[in-house]
Formats: structure tokens, C-alpha cells, sequence
């Protein structure tokens, strides 16, 4: 399986993970690593483990999940502001 990103940009890149969030397969360069806290229900609330589990990612997922909220949608259109023409 190849690299779906590199396979995009006419590149046969050998994948080396899937996306936890869209299930794209990655090549190395593609791919990002991070660590995600791991909960377990416990009697009234929540208990937080203490080793972290690894979570895997494409930059596009990655983005998103990570954005502000108060950052608008991405539009396709003309609704962005112009600039003044010199």
C-alpha cells in the first residue's frame, strides 16, 4: 500500500501507518505522532492512567482536530476581504 498523500503527488511512497481519524495510509514524512491520554470510568469520575497511548495522524487530521474554535470554516468563494487596489 502506498502513501496516499505521496501517491497524490505522483510519488510511490510504501505506507508505513494508517490515520487514527480518516484511515489514509502514510508514509513516514506523512505521518504525525502524538500521545493521547488514556481515561477509564472509576466508581463517580474519571481516572487518568498513567502511561499515554501513542496516536497516529495525517497532517490534514491532525489540523483539524487541533484548530481553534473561533477560526471560520475554510469558504471557497469570493467572501474573503479585498484589498484596496493601488
Amino acid at each position: 500500500m502506498n502513501c496516499y498523500d505521496c501517491q497524490a503527488a505522483d510519488r510511490g511512497v510504501t505506507a508505513v501507518a494508517i490515520c487514527g481519524s480518516c484511515g489514509a495510509a502514510l508514509c513516514a514524512v506523512h505521518a504525525r505522532t502524538t500521545s493521547r491520554s488514556v481515561h477509564r470510568v472509576n466508581g463517580m469520575g474519571v481516572a487518568t492512567l498513567p502511561l499515554a497511548a501513542r496516536r497516529i495522524t495525517c497532517f490534514t487530521c491532525a489540523r483539524a482536530e487541533t484548530q481553534l474554535q473561533t477560526e471560520p470554516p475554510a469558504t471557497s468563494g469570493s467572501s474573503a476581504p479585498r484589498r484596496p487596489s493601488a
